[in-house]
């Protein structure tokens, strides 16, 4: 069975090295990238291809391109790839930006690996296609 194709972007080294290793133990395979450039580029490349980006796990405060930018170039491309937003700046105004701009899912850091794990299977066992948003704050 194929695995599933998570994209990591985080500026923080240690951030990004935790949230790889912990996707790639629960079995999915994961491209690891520091910022929202790296991270656009890296999407665009495998889209449409048998390796494309199946979910997006992004940081917001991230050099060259951060989350939210990342996310308006997505929708700019008309790419439509699930957006999961985890951050250590979380405010309501930014919960709101996020749904306005269809984020699926908000973690604020740090956070539980278990859940973690639990929010991203939930996310991929979805059957609808329906978009929701669910927030720790």
């Amino acid at each position: 069975m194929k695995k599933r194709h998570v994209l990591v972007a985080d500026d923080e080294l240690n951030m990004l090295r935790t949230l790889e290793f912990i996707l790639e133990v629960a079995g999915y395979k994961v491209t690891a990238v520091q910022n929202g450039e790296q991270a656009l580029a890296k999407i665009v490349e495998t889209k449409n291809t048998a390796n494309a980006i199946e979910l997006i796990i992004t940081d917001i405060q991230m050099p060259s391109l951060n989350g939210l930018e990342l996310i308006d170039e997505l929708n700019r491309l008309d790419i439509h790839i699930p957006v999961f937003v985890i951050t250590a700046y979380g405010s309501k105004d930014l919960l709101d930006e996020l749904r306005g701009k269809g984020c699926v899912e908000y973690f604020d850091k740090p956070f539980d690996d278990d859940e973690l794990v639990e929010r991203v299977n939930s996310l991929f066992e979805k059957k609808t296609g329906k978009e929701i948003f669910k927030s720790t704050t």
